[in-house]
């Protein structure tokens, strides 16, 4: 006989617990951003107030271009200089691009944990309901890689013992 498998339907079954679970992840990550930019923020105002204006300084940026000949082999490389290009501007996006990739990978990471605590617990509600309803032989059944499973363990023991 085959084993019966229970297969996955959807990722969010407890719809409060795991968007509450998600928005305190997320608020723990958002808070660890804060600090770390409330970091940057206050190390360039120190140097700010030290006399040093980062901010106005330019960067300037060399490109090496490959020089060809005209039946297209490359016979060397030669410099240009690139327009110069302020700190802020080259430090900011990557820094709020870096911040919004971590929020969206933290997001999905709690989906997919929330669900191996929302869905042991919403399975053992659904048998446990069946249970009080009288139903005999009702024993909770949990994957292998969920938790909780010593407290179904336990439950599935005190349903033995009412049964008998």
């Amino acid at each position: 006989m085959s084993a019966q498998r229970y297969r996955r339907r959807s990722f969010v079954v407890d719809r409060s617990f795991q968007y509450r679970f998600i928005a305190s992840f997320l608020l723990l990550v958002v808070l660890s951003l804060l600090l770390f930019s409330g970091g940057m923020a206050t190390y360039y105002w120190i140097r700010y107030m030290a006399g040093e204006n980062v901010f106005a300084e330019f960067i300037y940026i060399q490109k090496q271009v490959r020089v060809t000949n005209d039946e297209g082999e490359v016979v060397g490389t030669r410099s240009e200089m690139q327009p110069p290009v302020n700190r802020l501007e080259l430090i900011l996006p990557p820094i709020l691009i870096n911040n919004l990739v971590i929020m969206i990978i933290i997001a999905v990471i709690g989906i997919f944990y929330s669900h191996r605590i929302a869905g042991p617990i919403y399975r053992m509600q659904q048998d446990l309901t069946r249970v009080i309803e009288g139903e005999e032989g009702v024993r909770i059944r949990l994957r292998k890689k969920d938790t909780m499973q010593s407290l179904a363990n336990k439950i599935n023991q005190l349903i033995e013992k009412a049964e008998s």
